[in-house]
């Protein structure tokens, strides 16, 4: 009777899941023998939580690497939570199989990134990877767009890389700044994302300041169909094995309007007439064989936008149209001696400009194609090598205004025709070494082989990470770097840059506490535009980080960074204010998350304002019937009003059986802060006003899950 009763009593079962080392092990699979399909996984702390029904069954442990364990219920003790260390697995193929999955230089980056806690979970981040990395102290993007920066460097230096290919101008943009919201990615299909805030692993090339590697899903959990509606977006995603445990296909598309949008909130929205964004993906991952795997993932978008803008003292509306389309294929051959990668990707678009007598068209057309080698030389010691090929081109079709200042439409301009291109060889060699449990040496180089009149160059780079226990670590590294400046409508060239970088990373973990800081310096060349008049010859950067995360009375969450950059920037021989020179870069977040209840979350941002040139008196000009303005003689002289933003977020999951609701809200800005972001003046430049970010605005939708 007794027996029977404990069989059949409920009981709750918690647990983490971690590896020899004590680490964390992220999306582990645990379940039942019996019913395999009443399992959890892991989250990013190793932690998982079941509802047993029956306690006569054996619990199953496993995740691809590493032995699956399997462990009697009737032996574990409820009462406690259960530590389960998985053994790696002793086959030399898994082993290689383990290594393959990160990247050679993992214990490099700044942060690696999961999708449930740093994506889904992070307010700030609102389901979006790249905006996820705002949260950073290392992130430095204050335009309250998706386009990383990194430790006070320009987007244009730093690279996203999607399984090992890079993706130029990663976001949803169809101004001339090729500035946008959101990143193309779509969270679900999104395995893990590191971030290399300085100091880039030369594994890749083109990329001077920093680096986004993004690695998408290697296998699927459960088949899922998912329908999501949103005040300005309707969507829907599957995921469906093909064959189980051998290959698996995502597709995904969604449809942004702004009706609904611009409707409850017009006066909010006073520069916006409308948008529409169309966009799908696919991705397709298959084992072609017992020790090789290949993925495909292809991506297409159409968006237009239409508003109205201002330029110097001219103020109408602004068109915007933009087709791209790109393709990402990787095949991986693993072995006993070393994993061997192949990866190419294919990228063209086609957009349109059009403001006053402004007319631009650009095409831009990209192939890569890279050919890499792992091989764990010993236990210890890691060597990769390789060879990539980027061809890049861009052509401009554009009617130009005569006279900067004079932008109507029945002002004076005329047609231009521009075609540049660039090719990029380049070989490297890198090497890892965890010379013990505590120290580990990285180092590498990269080469470029110069085509047609390219100037040669060699990169360099060597990294140390100390850690002294558990709880504490220190990432030492430094190196030179070089890129090429993606080319746009202001600054139609390829041209080469480079930058000299070190910097120190603390890390301080405890059971509910993460403390970061870091220090850093940065001496960044090469000729790039500001402000679209000026070019910038060198950046000088020096800045220190903040960052610290507690999580207390069990549903809450807060973080808090701040940062201090000091930056110069040298024009002709002189020097100015550089586009982050901040006293302070605070950024903050409180978050309640309860399951049973809700999810709430309120973040802040706050910064001073970024210098700029102001004009401080104009002369008429006769010709075109519009004044001429006049620059101060010291440049970036003044700067705009101190940067405040609060956004409040709330969310509810739902489950039920094999269906889960999601329904969010979203107020953004909800002080309605004027933050300003140009500063625009009347016919004679006698009087001055701004234009402001985002205002409060109101977003909410609902998303609806159902496995299967």
């Amino acid at each position: 009777m007794f027996t029977s009763f404990l069989s059949f009593a409920q009981h709750s079962l918690t647990g983490t899941v971690q590896d020899k080392k004590g680490n964390p092990v992220f999306a582990a699979n645990v379940y039942l023998k019996s019913t395999p399909e009443k399992g959890a996984t892991t989250d990013f702390e190793g932690k998982f939580s079941l509802t047993l029904d029956n306690i006569n069954d054996i619990l199953v442990i496993s995740y691809l690497g590493f032995q699956t364990q399997e462990i009697l219920l009737t032996s574990i003790d409820f009462n406690k939570p259960l530590v389960i260390l998985l053994k790696e697995n002793a086959q030399s193929l898994e082993e290689v199989i383990i290594t393959a999955r990160d990247p050679i230089s993992e214990q490099f980056s700044v942060v690696k990134m999961s999708m449930l806690k740093d994506v889904y979970l992070n307010p700030v981040a609102q389901g979006d990877p790249l905006k996820a990395i705002t949260i950073l102290p290392a992130s430095t993007t204050t335009d309250e767009t998706a386009n990383p920066s990194l430790r006070g460097s320009s987007p244009n230096r730093s690279r996203v890389m999607l399984n090992g290919v890079p993706i130029y101008n990663p976001v949803r943009a169809t101004s001339l700044s090729n500035m946008g919201f959101f990143s193309l990615f779509n969270p679900e299909i999104i395995d893990r994302q590191y971030v290399y805030a300085s100091n880039p692993p030369l594994t890749y090339g083109n990329t001077s300041a920093g680096l986004v590697e993004i690695q998408t899903k290697k296998d699927l959990n459960v088949n899922q169909l998912q329908l999501s509606a949103g005040l300005a977006s309707l969507g829907v995603f599957l995921s469906q094995n093909i064959k189980k445990d051998t290959s698996f296909i995502q597709a995904y598309g969604n449809y942004q309007f702004s009706d609904g949008y611009i409707g409850i909130q017009k006066n909010k929205l006073p520069n916006l007439k409308n948008f529409n964004i169309l966009d799908a993906g696919v991705n397709f991952h298959t084992k072609t064989g017992k020790q090789s795997e290949f993925n495909s993932y292809n991506y297409f978008i159409d968006e237009s936008y239409n508003g109205v803008s201002q330029s110097f003292t001219y103020k109408g509306d602004i068109a915007s149209e933009k087709k791209r389309f790109f393709t990402v294929n990787s095949f991986k051959y693993y072995s006993e001696k070393g994993v061997l990668s192949i990866n190419n990707g294919v990228d063209y678009s086609k957009q349109s400009f059009e403001f006053g007598n402004l007319n631009s068209k650009q095409k831009t057309n990209q192939v890569y194609a890279s050919i890499d080698y792992k091989k764990p030389l010993s236990e210890n010691l890691d060597l990769q090598a390789g060879v990539s090929y980027d061809y890049q081109s861009q052509n401009f079709k554009d009617s130009i205004p005569t006279y900067y200042y004079a932008q109507s439409p029945s002002s004076p301009n005329f047609y231009s025709e521009t075609s540049v291109d660039n090719t990029i060889l380049e070989a490297y060699l890198y090497g890892n070494w965890e010379v013990n449990d505590k120290i580990t040496l990285s180092s590498g180089i990269r080469s470029n082989i110069p085509i047609e009149e390219q100037d040669y160059y060699l990169s360099s780079q060597l990294g140390l990470k100390y850690n002294i226990n558990n709880k504490h670590s220190f990432l030492l590294s430094g190196g030179k770097y070089h890129s090429y400046a993606t080319p746009n409508y202001f600054s139609k060239t390829y041209n080469l840059l480079s930058s000299y970088q070190a910097a120190l990373d603390y890390t301080y973990k405890l059971e509910n506490t993460l403390l970061k800081a870091a220090t850093y310096y940065k001496e960044e060349t090469g000729n790039q535009t500001s402000d679209n008049f000026f070019t910038t010859e060198k950046v000088n950067t020096y800045g220190i980080e903040f960052y610290v995360e507690h999580n207390f009375l069990k549903y809450f969450n807060f973080s808090f960074s701040n940062s201090f950059i000091d930056q110069k920037r040298t024009i002709s021989t002189q020097k100015y204010h550089g586009s982050k020179d901040f006293n302070y870069l605070i950024k903050s977040a409180i978050q309640y998350s309860n399951p049973k209840l809700f999810t709430l979350a309120l973040t802040y941002f706050g910064l001073p304002g970024t210098f700029y040139n102001d004009i401080v008196g104009s002369e008429f000009d006769s010709q075109t019937n519009f004044y001429i303005p006049t620059f101060s003689n010291e440049l970036y002289n003044a700067q705009y009003s101190n940067y405040n933003r609060v956004d409040i977020s709330w969310s509810k999951y739902i489950r039920l059986k094999k269906n889960a609701l999601i329904s969010y809200v979203s107020v953004n800005n909800i002080f309605n802060s004027k933050n300003e972001r140009e500063a625009l003046y009347n016919t004679d430049y006698s009087s001055k006003y701004f234009d402001y970010y985002q205002l409060r605005t109101i977003y909410f939708g609902l998303v609806w899950q159902f496995d299967y």
